[in-house]
């Protein structure tokens, strides 16, 4: 789970005329960490293995690090150690876009406050019709959350553990390789502290501003 949040200072307008920071380097680190485990997945299994050691039950006891509650425990990690052994590097790597880390961003605002955790905003959009006040998706969209204090490191390596998720949709969209554009955004989260969005797509034209 992650939680980082890092001064941005104003830009350009975002198309609805308000101003809005462009995206800081913490949230750039978290894209290009997904491209580090895409690319080079046999190295963060041996990570996870050694993470896989620090459980008391289903007690994550990391070093200098509050201990996670989880509900899987190890079983999770080495799990996903194992698909990392397994899975297929994906070399081509995914291009940061401002377009997406502006849909992320809107969630991040609308769903922090209100401390509720998921994909649906508030006024019900999804993330793909958040993507389309921005750009045009070519045809592939998705979307990943993390919550709480983490480093970019961990909050990928917890997205592709995706513990108490059954389907591990999570890790399963990380790992795809249609998607190779994708945007992030941290921000403050009511019960968690800090929520961290991606959102990716196979490709995205962005919308000319007024």
């Amino acid at each position: 789970m992650f939680r980082f949040l890092a001064a941005a200072t104003l830009s350009s307008l975002c198309l609805w005329g308000q101003p809005v920071p462009r995206s800081t380097p913490d949230e750039i680190a978290v894209v290009r960490e997904i491209n580090k485990i895409r690319r080079f997945p046999r190295e963060y299994a041996k990570y996870l293995r050694a993470l896989g050691l620090r459980f008391e039950g289903t007690l994550w006891r990391l070093a200098e690090h509050v201990p996670i509650r989880t509900s899987e425990g190890r079983a999770a990690v080495i799990e996903a150690a194992e698909f990392l052994e397994q899975v297929e590097p994906v070399m081509e790597l995914i291009a940061y876009s401002e377009e997406l880390h502006l849909a992320a961003r809107d969630h991040v605002l609308d769903q922090g406050p209100t401390g509720e955790t998921g994909h649906a905003g508030t006024d019900g959009s999804r993330p793909g019709q958040r993507m389309r006040r921005y750009g045009d998706p070519e045809s592939l969209t998705g979307e990943v959350i993390n919550y709480g204090l983490e480093t970019p490191r961990m909050t990928v390596i917890q997205l592709v553990i995706d513990d108490g998720v059954k389907d591990r949709g999570h890790r399963r969209s990380l790992f795809n390789p249609k998607f190779r554009v994708a945007g992030a955004a941290i921000g403050e989260h009511k019960g968690y502290g800090t929520m961290v969005v991606v959102d990716l797509a196979d490709a995205l034209t962005p919308k000319q501003k007024p």
